[in-house]
């Protein structure tokens, strides 16, 4: 009960950030946050342009990062990181994106703290570019 409640909160708080406009949501240390995603081994399925990372053990890689019209807002990167389920990578076999209807991608809801949250929104923004997107993945 008290695992839905905080998922309910969660949302709500998202949705209230949107609401208000929110794009940034905290300022967040760009270095700690890929720390982070190497200390989680996020690296293990996602690829981040132009980042040197330890190779993805999965073919195709989940891209991160690169050129965008519209680069995911730090709500959108939140919803991402503690959210996995609620919405899906498109243009990736779905099996290796989701299992029984659920992300692949563990459930960092209860295990990271904001700071942690923050730091990898940092690290990830730092990695998205607005424009046309280039035609190679």
């Amino acid at each position: 009960m008290a695992g839905s409640r905080r998922l309910v909160g969660s949302a709500v708080v998202l949705l209230m950030a949107a609401a208000c406009g929110g794009g940034r949501t905290g300022a967040g240390d760009a270095a700690k946050g890929r720390q982070t995603f190497v200390d989680l081994q996020c690296n293990a399925c996602h690829e981040v342009k132009g980042e040197s990372l330890p190779p993805p053990a999965v073919v195709p890689a989940v891209a991160l990062g690169g050129r965008m019209l519209l680069p995911p807002s730090d709500d959108k990167l939140r919803a991402d990181i503690l959210l996995p389920s609620s919405h899906f990578a498109v243009g990736y076999p779905s099996e290796q994106i989701t299992k029984e209807g659920q992300s692949r991608m563990p459930d960092y809801s209860k295990s990271l703290d904001e700071e942690q949250v923050a730091n990898l929104i940092a690290f990830l923004r730092a990695h998205y570019e607005r424009g046309l997107p280039s035609a190679t993945r």
